[in-house]
């Protein structure tokens, strides 16, 4: 196992208990997270909460599987950058910590594994 492979299951061991951790407090207070879905404008939010909660599962699983962990990357990068550019927009700069870290680390997996995603994308 090399270096870069032991960075790379660190990370993706990190992000597959963050995710989780996540879908595990949304579905907790599903209520809470909808309100603030409807407050920033998405439609159905309680869809979209669920839907979230969805992803969030399937990703934290499919980011173990080394195959899987460079696409799995870019599929929650893009979520991210989604929650990053509403909390922005909506003035919560204070809460942009949150998706920092997971979002360095999603960008050093897909680095580590782009040959991988070039793969399955061509």
């Amino acid at each position: 196992m090399t270096f870069t492979d032991i960075v790379s299951w660190i990370c993706q061991l990190y992000l597959a208990f963050f995710f989780a951790r996540s879908a595990y407090r949304k579905v907790k207070n599903f209520e809470r997270v909808s309100t603030e879905f409807r407050d920033w404008g998405y439609p159905l939010p309680e869809f979209v909460t669920g839907f979230l909660v969805c992803v969030w599962i399937v990703c934290s699983v499919t980011i173990l599987i080394p195959s899987l962990a460079g696409i799995t990357s870019v599929v929650l990068l893009v979520f991210m950058m989604i929650a990053s550019a509403t909390l922005l927009v909506h003035g919560e700069i204070r809460r942009l910590i949150e998706p920092a870290i997971p979002i360095l680390l999603l960008l050093v997996i897909i680095m580590l594994r782009h040959a991988q995603i070039a793969d399955i994308v061509i």
